[in-house]
């Protein structure tokens, strides 16, 4: 069971649920892209839902339509739990009792007492998508400055996703956390055991950047990771308990402890960046939860051993709305690319999304993506 929702779904995706025949809810983007596959209609929908016990999404904006049509209290719960960061926070707060949050409204922000925020923090929206809103404070002087941002700006965000999704009602401010940003899909099966399907190292510019621009994996990230997230993941959800549920996690590890930073319900990786199994294995990661299998690592890797995969998220830069992503500039700085996916949304803020692999030794080379002026790529 399928939903595709703006701002994109990958030819990969489309072609995926038609050649397996499964089934997907007739919407507007499934109308237009899904040619030759099984649509339903949403009490067809539902009732198949409640057969199959499984559903994915492409983009969390499907969230509406499942809150309205999906009868499952325990399925929607886990939803609105992860979703809503404050939720989540508090009932993770045995698991780490001195981690420092707070949520205030929007309209609180300016009158914050300065004095009961923990320096450095985060400030993000309590339900949100990619990085829109979200401000690292290192000060006083910091939080002034990332209020004010959010107060001018705020506004346009809300416009490009619903309100479920972009939260601009509620803002969560809590600690930095320390440690690399890892980012993991996995599942938790029928019995409730976490199945770990891509491990990616999300890299930063500085701790300033909250940019999704760069993530890389690698057999010696799943040969160090695997374990010990597995671990983390199991005992995360003895506080959960969640079953049949797909997601998207990213965290701060520090070689000890992990903390989670947010969870994305009912999908991998955004904007089907999560297909780059499919180039690494061959086997799509939908199609794994869906079915209930997935390969080893051993599986995975054989024959890749010595690579490092990546894709990178390329930022629609302000005022280059009409202009295009110059793909071919693209190609010619950064020639490991293996795919490159144009994002006709607009609205998304993203202009495209590429994979690209190199040998491991030489990964350091991906670093300039992560500074890449996408000016330089547009025409």
């Amino acid at each position: 069971m399928v939903i595709l929702e703006r701002p994109f779904a990958s030819d990969m995706m489309v072609e995926t649920l038609q050649k397996n025949n499964i089934p997907v809810l007739r919407n507007e983007m499934s109308e237009k892209r899904v040619k030759d596959g099984k649509i339903l209609n949403d009490s067809e929908f539902t009732e198949a839902y409640k057969k199959a016990g499984k559903l994915y999404t492409v983009s969390e904006n499907a969230l509406g339509w499942i809150y309205d049509h999906i009868d499952d209290k325990r399925f929607l719960d886990g939803i609105s739990l992860v979703k809503d960061k404050s939720a989540f926070r508090s009932i993770c707060r045995d698991i780490y009792p001195d981690f420092f949050f707070k949520e205030v409204g929007i309209n609180d922000l300016e009158t914050l007492d300065i004095n009961s925020i923990v320096f450095p923090c985060v400030i993000k929206p309590s339900v949100g998508f990619l990085s829109k809103g979200v401000f690292v404070a290192r000060n006083a002087e910091d939080y002034r400055k990332a209020v004010e941002s959010l107060m001018r700006d705020f506004a346009t965000a809300k416009a490009d996703f619903p309100e479920f999704v972009v939260g601009r009602s509620r803002f969560l401010i809590e600690e930095y956390i320390r440690g690399e940003e890892y980012a993991v899909d996995t599942y938790y099966d029928e019995n409730e055991t976490p199945v770990i399907l891509n491990i990616f190292h999300h890299k930063f510019m500085d701790e300033s950047d909250t940019s999704d621009r760069l993530y890389m994996t690698s057999k010696g990230l799943f040969d160090r990771y695997e374990g010990p997230f597995t671990q983390f993941l199991t005992n995360l959800n003895k506080t959960l308990h969640l079953r049949n549920f797909p997601m998207h996690i990213e965290f701060r590890y520090d070689g000890k402890k992990a903390v989670p930073i947010e969870i994305n319900p009912l999908r991998f990786t955004g904007f089907c960046l999560n297909e780059l199994q499919v180039f690494i294995s061959g086997h799509h990661p939908m199609l794994s939860y869906l079915r209930g299998t997935h390969v080893t690592k051993e599986e995975m890797w054989r024959g890749k051993e010595n690579y490092t995969y990546a894709f990178t998220v390329l930022d629609l830069p302000a005022g280059c709305e009409e202009k295009a992503f110059d793909e071919a500039k693209f190609r010619a700085d950064y020639r490991e690319v293996i795919d490159v996916r144009l994002v006709p949304d607009k609205s998304s803020g993203v202009a495209a999304t590429v994979f690209l692999r190199i040998e491991t030794e030489n990964e350091s080379q991906f670093d300039g993506i992560m500074s890449l002026d996408m000016r330089e790529y547009m025409r």
